[in-house]
């Protein structure tokens, strides 16, 4: 992404925070106040309206904590960005995650088709070769019969076997962890392996959704505008959360935990 290089604490920006600030005085709230109705740190609402940007990390998450706070009180939010010359950030292009070639996926069709063929003819043969033989003479049978009788007495008694079921166990349904965007969000998904699932700006609406072990980590910024669930239910990022910006791993059922790094 392309970000202009402007410095984060200046006039302009001190002149932004003036007006946050006497917006907050103006609905008579205090820093505690605010920061409870906004769910973000005190220390963030100060740099805010001190001007001092630069403690807020880079300018897209300045951007995220700027506009739910100047939302918050009623300020124009895209004329405080303007005023203080913050670009906007340009969305990187999305790392594709997967891709399997056309002469991969026809190798794996055919390679099932093969194995069901073989499993059928390993069935169907015995049972051909048990229909078709010629039949005993009964008086053959009869002997048959009496000297398997008769090995029967003598011989113990073996327990019957117990026939193991081809048939494959259920899988448990997976936990999904996912993400829905209200406002603007710096967000970057990485695998449990350490590779980049995705990386970018998301918009209002955008959704991520991740089924458990395809998440290994995740940062998000501007929390207080991202909804996260795990298995449809709401997750309390606050263990994670530092100037409204979440940072957490993920276990293996999906449910976010403290990161270890």
């Amino acid at each position: 992404m392309t970000v202009m290089n402007t410095p984060m604490s200046n006039d302009n920006t001190a002149a932004c925070g003036q007006r946050l600030r006497q917006a907050r005085e103006y609905a008579g709230w205090s820093l505690e106040q605010a920061s409870a109705q906004s769910h973000m740190p005190i220390r963030a609402l100060t740099a805010l309206e001190s001007g001092d940007w630069s403690k807020l990390g880079a300018p897209v998450f300045v951007r995220g904590q700027l506009r739910s706070y100047a939302r918050l009180l009623g300020v124009d939010a895209d004329a405080l960005l303007a005023e203080a010359d913050i670009a906007p950030v340009r969305p990187v292009e999305l790392i594709t995650r997967e891709y399997t070639p056309g002469w991969e996926r026809f190798f794996n069709q055919v390679g099932s088709k093969i194995v069901y063929v073989v499993m059928t003819l390993g069935l169907a043969i015995p049972v051909y070769m048990v229909a078709t033989r010629s039949p005993v003479p009964e008086q053959s049978q009869q002997a048959a019969q009496i000297e398997a009788a008769r090995g029967t007495e003598l011989m113990p008694k073996k327990r019957e076997p117990v026939a193991a079921s081809l048939a494959p166990l259920p899988k448990p349904a997976s936990a999904a962890l996912s993400f829905e965007f209200d406002g603007e969000s710096w967000v970057q998904f990485y695998a449990p392996d350490g590779s980049t699932l995705e990386k970018g700006l998301m918009k209002a609406g955008d959704r991520r959704q991740f089924t458990a072990g395809q998440l290994g980590r995740a940062v998000v910024g501007n929390v207080s505008d991202v909804r996260v669930q795990h298995a449809g239910q709401p997750v309390d990022m606050t263990p994670w959360l530092k100037s409204n910006v979440a940072r957490f791993a993920v276990s293996s059922d999906g449910s976010p935990v403290a990161a270890t790094e």
